[in-house]
């Protein structure tokens, strides 16, 4: 008779012929006792598979949240089950038995231990895209925050090469202006370089038509900060909208078919973050946070942008009208070199030489990230927006001030003339009044304690409630408000 035990299964759910005891289930059916002896599986597998389980998943509150999908939870259950089905497809080489993925699960969810890097974080709640992060774990005071960037596959191809070739070619044939060209290089270049960075002004690309390869230069931008990084967006909705963390942490955004008013919220918004460095975001079931602001949008409109203040200094406007659209006399020639740099873009390689080469671009020693001089942009378009979209705003506010028929207006009535009628930001009061040749007085009226601002036509006074003028004009500031005392 052998008394030796039968060899133990690696797989399935059978009770080893070695189990020193059984114990009844709830159920009323033996379970086995597992032996606390010697493991049946290799430790180097148990940490490798916690390791891969671990940068995946953060727990908070009792849940548990993918890192790649942080806005919707889990159960612990759950994520042992989601991540058995992962690490199979990660791991064909590690033969999965019972015991070792029990081990796994309690060593990476269950159990209480020092390595930080083979268990499941509590997470802070926070969120930031961290470029250059080797972990989409940060970790502080002994909880984890999520860096939402991903390295680009493409950017471990071991290619020193660097072209740029059809690259330029494509600017040369969207872009008609020669400086448009130099800039937009200048900008895709810098943000590439300074990747933890951002620039305080945003490329609108604009063409009346469509095909121009407006939405191309956005996709090619996409592959080289990586899919992973960057959002495409039809108009500025979920950019403005209160459940936008989501987009605003990721490193490049375009926005396509963006039309905005002056002075509107979402105008505004889209304007600050633009410009700012931090931000206040929510995303869906969580508060409110403050957030380091790298984002770099791309922006695309077919209508003329004439939304855009004259001294607007966070849009770097280019016309991408050319006779290669898609009902344009070229409309063939230029599809045909679409074709050929769409497949230049399939291919990774070709991504990481554009990329060694706008790395290893210098830019004009007129380009500056942070501050967007218009006035020095000559440009036909930029001309246009900085020039005489002004001057019809400024005409506008003469006739509706011309036609009121006041000679001192308080500045609360030019606010809502400003945001009502002009459709204008009323930070643009002063400096468009002081254009029409208006000053401006403190004054107290109307019985109140406090000064209040009033702007007074340049040949006319305010004293003792009323207006006084040429030819004998006089009458009250206000019907209303009848005692006027210039401060």
């Amino acid at each position: 008779m052998n008394d030796q035990p039968a060899p133990r299964r690696l797989l399935g759910n059978a009770v080893p012929a070695s189990s020193p005891a059984l114990k009844p289930s709830r159920k009323g059916g033996p379970v086995a006792i597992a032996p606390k002896s010697e493991n049946n599986y290799d430790e180097e597998d148990k940490v490798k598979l916690a390791r891969y389980i671990a940068q995946r998943f953060v727990r908070r509150d009792n849940k548990f949240y993918q890192i790649a999908n942080s806005g919707v939870a889990i159960s612990a259950a759950d994520v042992k089950r989601v991540s058995l089905h992962q690490v199979k497809v990660a791991f064909p080489e590690v033969e999965i038995t019972d015991e070792l993925w029990s081990a796994v699960c309690q060593h990476a969810i269950n159990d209480t231990h020092t390595d930080q890097d083979e268990t499941v974080s509590v997470w802070n709640g926070t969120q930031a895209c961290l470029p250059g992060g080797t972990s989409s774990l940060v970790w502080h005071d002994g909880m984890a925050s999520l860096n939402s960037w991903k390295k680009p596959s493409y950017r471990d191809l071991e290619t020193d090469i660097a072209d740029c070739t059809l690259f330029d070619e494509l600017l040369a044939r969207i872009f008609k202006e020669e400086v448009d060209r130099a800039v937009f290089k200048d900008w895709v270049a810098w943000n590439l370089q300074h990747e933890d960075d951002k620039p305080t002004w945003a490329v609108l690309l604009y063409s009346q038509s469509k095909g121009t390869g407006k939405s191309t230069l956005g996709r090619l931008l996409s592959l080289l900060f990586g899919d992973a990084n960057s959002m495409p967006l039809n108009g500025v909705s979920k950019l403005t909208g209160r459940f936008n963390k989501t987009v605003l942490t990721r490193k490049f955004i375009t926005c396509e078919e963006v039309k905005l008013a002056q002075g509107t919220d979402a105008g505004n918004k889209v304007k600050a973050l633009i410009s700012e460095k931090e931000i206040a975001v929510e995303g869906k079931g969580t508060n409110t946070e403050n957030l380091q602001n790298i984002c770099v949008f791309l922006m695309t409109t077919n209508h003329h942008p004439h939304w855009i203040e004259p001294d607007d200094r966070r849009f770097y406007v280019i016309d991408v009208n050319h006779s290669g659209h898609a009902s344009g006399p070229d409309h063939e020639e230029f599809q045909a070199f679409m074709m050929i740099f769409y497949d230049y873009m399939k291919s990774p390689e070709n991504i990481a030489k554009l990329r060694n080469a706008l790395m290893a671009h210098r830019q004009a020693n007129t380009f500056n990230p942070h501050a967007l001089n218009v006035a020095a942009v000559d440009t036909p378009i930029m001309k246009s927006l900085t020039q005489a979209s002004g001057q019809v705003v400024q005409q506008a506010l003469e006739e509706l001030i011309a036609a009121s028929g006041k000679f001192a207006l308080p500045q609360a009535d030019l606010i809502k003339l400003f945001s009502e009628k002009l459709k204008v930001n009323p930070n643009r009061i002063a400096h468009m009044m002081n254009e029409l040749g208006w000053r401006s007085h403190k004054a107290k009226w109307g019985g109140v304690d406090f000064a209040r601002v009033v702007w007074v036509h340049p040949d006319y006074q305010v004293a003792q409630g009323r207006v006084t003028g040429p030819d004998g004009y006089d009458e009250p500031l206000s019907p209303v408000e009848d005692e006027v005392e210039i401060i």
